[in-house]
């Protein structure tokens, strides 16, 4: 399970957040947040209304049936679509576990701050003070979002799904931004031109 989750709402093409799923929840009950609101994880453009999202649904008395859970996507968790290539594999499946990389720098307590959140994510092992080696359904964006509330705000954390060959990072100076941003962006073009 998440040890957190950082959410943004969508009102009129403006963007809120991030927010805690505690901090929906209390707006849901204050009748801040309704069923039919946008939300997308941290970071990501894929909005969908708040009731669809089944670990928010029962803020709004959604109730959702078996059928349509295992169907429903949940952010940050590895589609059964992704996980599978035939359709009459995907039903009842469980979800696909990935090897991850967790990187992040080791100052200010951050190892302290990080091992019970990485643990609780699936099975993980200290490979060094600022290094885990984490086995999860989560997707790299996943990882981050649920590591990111213990990070100090301009703390930076790399991800990398060594399974799907995926990254994700945040709070990296724009420098060291671009280089990666251009590292991961060629790779994808010399994988498509193969």
């Amino acid at each position: 399970m998440l040890a957190a989750e950082n959410w943004c709402v969508k009102v009129e093409e403006k963007v809120y957040g991030p927010y805690t799923t505690e901090q929906l929840r209390k707006y849901a009950h204050e009748g801040r947040l309704a069923g039919w609101s946008l939300i997308a994880p941290a970071g990501s453009r894929a909005w969908r209304e708040a009731s669809r999202e089944k670990s928010l649904a029962t803020f709004f008395g959604a109730e959702t049936d078996m059928a349509s859970a295992a169907n429903d996507r949940t952010f940050g968790r590895r589609d059964q679509a992704e996980a599978s290539p035939a359709p009459a594999a995907r039903t009842r499946q469980a979800p696909a576990l990935a090897n991850f990389l967790v990187i992040f720098e080791n100052g200010e307590g951050a190892a302290g701050r990080l091992e019970s959140a990485v643990q609780s994510l699936g099975r993980a092992f200290r490979i060094a003070d600022n290094v885990w080696s984490l086995t999860s359904d989560l997707t790299a964006v996943g990882v981050r979002n649920a590591l990111a509330p213990y990070l100090a705000p301009k703390e930076p954390i790399f991800v990398v799904d060594a399974s799907r060959g995926r990254t994700s990072w945040q709070n990296y100076a724009p420098e060291a931004h671009a280089k990666i941003s251009a590292a991961y962006t060629a790779s994808l073009a010399k994988a498509h031109a193969s």
